[in-house]
Order: C-alpha cells, then structure tokens, then sequence
C-alpha cells in the first residue's frame, strides 16, 4: 500500500457561514433582540436600589420584597446592585448587537453564522459585568464597606460601558491576567480575537461583526 492510499482523506470543506441571512431570520433577529433589551429593560427599573437615607444604614442591609418580571423575592440592597448591573450589562451588549446588525444589514453583509453570536452577546456582557464588578468592589472597597455606601449610577455605568465593549473589556483583562499567570498552550485550531487572516474572515473576505 503506497502512502498516498494510507493517508487519510482531507476534510470536506464546511458550509458554515456560506448562507446570507434572509427576511425572516433578520426579522425574528431583530425582535428577538429589541424584546431582549426591553425585558432588561423593565429588570433595570424595577430591581434599581433606593437611595440610602443617611444614617439608615442597618435598614438598607435589610432584604425588602422586590418584584422583578416574574419575580417576586425579598432581596437585600446587594442583591439587587448584582441584578442591576447584570441587566445593564446585556442592555449595553443588546445596544452593540443593534448597531452591528443593522449596519452589516444594511451593507447586505450578514451572514447565517453570526446569528449565534448575536443572541448569546447579551449574555456574555450580562456575565462578564457582573465578574467585572466583582473585581472590582473586592479590590477597591473594603470588607467593612456596605452596599448602601455604592453608588447605584456607578456601576451602572459600568456595567453598560462592560456590555457595550465587553471584546475590548476581555481583552484588557486577558492582558493584566497574561502579567501574573503563565499563558495557555494554544491548540491546532485556535484562533486570535483579532485574527485578520483568511482563516479568521468571513467567507467572502469581510471581517465578522464587531
């Protein structure tokens, strides 16, 4: 048997990412993610804190009954600080989402394989916030400090500039995290974020959506 008839055969090339999206998937896309940043929304406003009363700390640290879409619990004022910054931070990614897909609708660049990523996006932002905001408080703030004591517009802001840049934001924190831990073995088939090579494009020579 000659080499050539041991090796094994090359891969059929994948049709991922060869479609344009049509009417329909661009309409249920874009409903999709106006009813996403709607209902993020309505979380916002209804699970945002009070304004601590001075001198009214022991009475902020106490869990009161919150309705919050379905939702009916008693949650502390920390508890709603971590759903107010995870709203806003899949609102601010809902925002990035709307702006990316209507302009590659609008060149007529979008194609079926993006429809992923634009409806997991909020959740990446909503989660990457919320680890920001971690970081954050645990390394800024005291132990001792309340939740009365954090300024609600604060972390709003935030968590909407986190969702709205959270490839920017992954980014930084992959860079501080490169600094203090040894960096990870890449395997055969990874691929940089701001990979601009043929095999990092769109089919067609069009980077992906941004």
């Amino acid at each position: 048997m000659s080499a050539e008839e041991g090796d094994d055969p090359p891969p059929a090339p994948s049709a991922v990412g060869e479609q344009y999206a049509g009417v329909r998937d661009i309409i249920l896309l874009a409903a999709l993610l106006v009813l996403m940043a709607l209902t993020l929304g309505v979380a916002l406003v209804q699970a945002w804190p009070p304004a601590a009363q001075p001198g009214a700390v022991h009475k902020a640290e106490q869990a009161v009954r919150v309705r919050v879409l379905f939702w009916s619990p008693h949650l502390l004022r920390e508890t709603r600080l971590f759903i107010v910054v995870a709203a806003v931070g899949g609102l601010g990614a809902v925002i990035h989402t709307l702006r990316s897909l209507y302009w590659y609708v609008g060149n007529r660049g979008l194609r079926r394989s993006w429809v992923l990523m634009y409806v997991l996006e909020p959740f990446a932002g909503s989660g990457l916030a919320l680890i920001v905001y971690f970081v954050l408080r645990g390394g800024l703030t005291t132990t001792m400090a309340s939740s009365s004591d954090i300024n609600p517009y604060g972390v709003t802001a935030l968590g909407a500039l986190v969702g709205m840049f959270s490839r920017e934001t992954a980014g930084k924190l992959r860079a501080v995290f490169a600094m203090l831990l040894a960096p990870a073995e890449k395997g055969a088939d990874s691929m940089a974020p701001d990979d601009t090579s043929p095999q990092g494009r769109r089919p067609g020579g069009t980077p992906g959506p941004r």
